[in-house]
């Protein structure tokens, strides 16, 4: 009896400090970006005991036992993996979206070199799966009757835990010294194994004496209510995530509830200009991660994108145009319905087929990602074309447009067209393919490579549609060019993008052109009222009741709901509220609460009493909008990423 309750104390003992030295270690790199406390709370030793002592009760069993080690383990590692991604990326990883991650993990591979430099920079963040890995060793080799493996295993752990709190880098120059300690700790263990202490009371009497200490702070919970004792453990949003909600004090106010929570719907009236392309055929561009402020004229610096920049002069423009989601798949659904999604429905597409259009999407890259065939097939496209369709070679980027000319053409049949064209080289890693043309940005970093990666697709585009002009006559064509959404380079500290609604993510150029059409500007716009202004111009009348407005009746400045992609538990993990100069943003992830201008300049930080409210509308807000869900990504698990 008391041998079975000296290993059951050895497996707890093992598990549950192991466990939280590794959870401490995590928070060390989380807390780069967020403002916490890496101390571990009571919330940590409460969940981790519990964990612990379930997994320690299976060591009667072998089979049982080793298997419930190694989902720990794995745990971990995703865990490690969660606090790398939101410190790069503000992308947050955990059981709820696991699946949609590794689903779609191919899409993510242009941000690798992201991660390996910040590996490179910050060696210590690797003392963390070393650690797991020395874990589990140390786990496997007492269940193996190995105690030299595993001091050696446990030594190991104790010495990559001290690395990764002291933030110390791999380096020849440290290395003596650590693995100096490691041998010393390895030797001391052996020592004591071999001294001849009673270890089998010593065992159990640890696993009761941690079982007490735990009782004891539960207890005390009651009594206090400190930041130890109330802050929410990662490890438990790891396995459910946090949770928006309204703060049950705070009572929104009439006018913020018609105003910001709302959703003002009707069918897309008429304008003037009615029928004034009535016949024409249509392109709509969304070139990949288009961020508005990295491209000339609204960055001096930024990317010509000279096709572009040719019809400007003759264009509808838009001086502020928003993709509510800085998500490709967002993007295409917030285009396609004219609004955000709370029915699912998609009714211009069918509309134009109706009278006599053929629709086709063509995309360089795979449109199996986060399931975007399958939104594209309910939007209404007559067919697809994609890398795997058309078998396009990834190494010729955007030039792949200039291959399937003829494949496009043929799709496009024979009476009037709707196509929508996607690149991808302005995808991370941003692929330069003539790089000795393309080379006018010199310098590193992500916005350097973006730029002259921009000016490349841009360039292919235009030649693009210079050839298929020559098999076809498209004199008679309205052309739409945007971006699918735009790219942060570092605005307050987000990269890439889905995961926030600051500016560099979710403003894009818009611009539209038809020999028929006046040139002009509106002062703000959204991918809502894309396809209501084309089916306005085109002349096609639309009964559905849609959130988005033909931009021929001037601007849309309705307030707007901008949301990440990326998700903290049943909401989006970052939301803002705009209302013309106004913004408020709310990050669950990074702790952000503020109130902002429309250029993203800090206003301040909201008071707590200001976070709850604003927290209420912004919750009332996305319910609305069918955006508050358990689901990974989105409220329809087939249309997440």
């Amino acid at each position: 009896m008391m041998f079975q309750w000296s290993l059951f104390g050895l497996s707890l003992t093992l598990l549950f400090w192991c466990g939280l030295a590794i959870v401490y270690m995590q928070r060390k790199i989380y807390a780069l970006r967020n403002y916490v406390d890496t101390r571990p709370r009571l919330d940590d030793v409460w969940v981790l005991f519990l964990i612990s002592g379930v997994v320690a009760l299976a060591h009667p069993w072998p089979m049982l036992y080793g298997s419930l080690v190694a989902l720990i383990g794995l745990s971990l590692m995703i865990m490690w993996l969660d606090v790398v991604l939101v410190h790069l990326f503000g992308f947050e990883v955990n059981l709820n979206n696991l699946k949609i991650f590794l689903q779609g993990a191919e899409s993510f591979s242009g941000d690798s070199k992201e991660i390996v430099d910040a590996l490179v920079k910050r060696s210590w963040f690797l003392a963390t799966p070393l650690a797991i890995v020395a874990f589990l060793v140390a786990i496997y080799a007492q269940m193996a009757g190995s105690p030299g493996v595993r001091d050696v295993a446990l030594a190991s752990v104790s010495v990559l835990f001290l690395m990764g709190i002291t933030k110390s880098r791999f380096g020849l120059i440290s290395a003596p010294v650590w693995m100096g300690l490691l041998a010393g700790l390895a030797v001391l263990m052996a020592y004591l194994r071999d001294s001849g202490v009673d270890w089998p009371w010593w065992q159990a009497a640890a696993g009761g004496g941690l079982l007490i200490g735990v009782v004891v702070l539960k207890l005390l919970a009651q009594l206090f209510n400190t930041p130890f004792f109330s802050v929410r453990s990662p490890v438990r949003d790891f396995i459910r995530g946090a949770r928006l909600g309204p703060v049950s004090a705070v009572a929104l106010k009439d006018e913020d509830i018609q105003r910001h929570v709302v959703l003002p719907m009707a069918p897309p009236s008429p304008s003037k200009s009615f029928g004034l392309c009535r016949g024409a055929n249509v392109i709509l561009i969304t070139m990949e991660s288009l961020a508005r402020d990295s491209i000339y004229p609204f960055k001096k610096d930024g990317a010509r994108l000279k096709f572009m920049e040719s019809f400007a002069n003759k264009s509808l423009v838009s001086k502020m145009h928003y993709a509510c989601c800085p998500n490709t798949n967002r993007a295409i659904q917030h285009i396609y319905q004219g609004n955000y999604p709370v029915n699912g429905e998609y009714p211009f597409l069918p509309l134009l087929k109706s009278q006599g259009y053929r629709a086709v999407y063509m995309m360089i890259s795979r449109t199996r990602f986060f399931n975007l065939c399958d939104i594209l097939m309910d939007a209404g496209f007559d067919e697809v074309l994609d890398r795997d369709s058309l078998g396009l070679d990834p190494d010729r980027g955007d030039y792949a447009f200039l291959d399937s000319v003829d494949a496009v053409n043929e799709s496009l049949g024979e009476g009037p067209f709707f196509l929508h064209l996607k690149n991808e080289q302005t995808h991370s890693p941003y692929q330069v393919v003539n790089k000795e043309q393309f080379d006018r940005h010199e310098g590193e970093g992500r916005e350097i490579c973006f730029r002259n990666a921009a000016e490349e697709a841009d360039s292919v585009l235009a030649k693009f549609l210079g050839a298929l002009g020559e098999l076809r006559d498209l004199s008679n064509t309205l052309i739409i060019y945007t971006g699918d959404h735009g790219q942060s380079f570092g605005e307050f500290g987000y990269v890439s993008h889905s995961s926030s609604s600051v500016n560099g993510q979710v403003r894009t150029p818009l611009m539209m052109s038809h020999p028929a059409l006046p040139a002009g500007e509106v002062a703000r716009s959204t991918h809502f009222d894309v396809m209501p202004t084309i089916l306005d111009l085109l002349g096609v009348h639309c009964e559905s009741s849609i959130f988005g407005r033909s931009l021929l009746h001037g601007a849309n400045h309705r307030p707007l709901l901008l949301y990440s992609q990326t998700r903290k538990g049943n909401a989006p993990s970052n939301a803002s509220l705009l209302d013309d100069d106004s913004k408020i943003m709310i990050d669950l992830i990074y702790g952000y609460r503020y109130r902002l201008d429309a250029e993203d300049h800090i206003i301040d930080k909201l008071s707590t009493a200001d976070a709850d409210y604003q927290e209420t509308l912004l919750y009332a807000a996305l319910e609305k909008r069918g955006l508050i869900s358990d689901s990974a990504f989105s409220p329809r698990q087939k249309t997440g990423g």
